[in-house]
């Protein structure tokens, strides 16, 4: 695996959203120029409002296929960064590209760093959004709606995302590439198959079939 990071630089000629690491030379050795662009317009969670006080410290992590085949890993912390107009909402990027072997891994661990409690909400959930999976269209995304209230609270829905990338219900299920997910973004359109979202803003999705997770607790 190879981290790469995308930042937001306040100095110099090249003010805003930038790769930082690994110094440009290695960079592009190590990712052809179509898995970079990839990775520099999928990283990030989309929606507006990241500078909200609540989100400052949330985290999302992000998993995607690459036009070589490799998954990236994007684990995506909203700063306590100002913007040079005073804005927040400044993210942080730091991704890694490995196979997906080594993805399927990847995932055991990061679920097994959770507490106990956390695994524990995570697997009772699972068992029912399988339950209550609706059928979806190859087009549709599942979201998941839930309160956001700070970081830590929110682990629970990020180790439920995780085990159903794991262990996918039927109706999930793809057939050529890994899953991918999204445990927190702001905007239903974020191009994820499973992408969970504030209850406030899953609360205006539309087109897109949403389970809430209040109504399986």
């Amino acid at each position: 695996m190879s981290e790469l990071v995308i930042e937001y630089v306040l100095e110099g000629h090249k003010r805003g959203y930038n790769f930082t690491a690994p110094p440009q030379r290695q960079r592009e050795a190590l990712y052809s120029t179509e898995v970079l662009r990839a990775i520099w317009r999928t990283a990030m969670p989309r929606g507006q409002g990241w500078g909200a006080d609540g989100y400052i410290g949330a985290r999302s992590v992000k998993a995607f296929t690459l036009p070589d085949d490799r998954v990236a890993v994007a684990d995506v912390v909203v700063t306590d960064m100002h913007d040079e107009n005073g804005r927040q909402g400044i993210r942080r990027a730091a991704v890694d590209v490995m196979t997906p072997p080594v993805f399927d891994l990847h995932l055991r661990s990061r679920l097994a760093s959770y507490p106990a409690p956390v695994r524990a909400q995570a697997a009772t959930w699972h068992d029912r959004v399988s339950k209550a999976m609706p059928r979806l269209k190859k087009t549709q995304s599942l979201i998941l709606s839930y309160p956001y209230t700070d970081a830590r609270g929110w682990w629970p829905v990020e180790a439920l995302v995780l085990m159903l990338i794991q262990n996918p219900p039927r109706r999930l299920q793809r057939k050529d590439a890994p899953l991918a997910f999204t445990t927190l973004a702001l905007d239903h359109r974020d191009g994820a198959h499973l992408i969970a979202m504030p209850a406030d803003r899953a609360a205006a999705v539309s087109d897109m079939p949403v389970l809430d997770l209040l109504a399986l607790m």
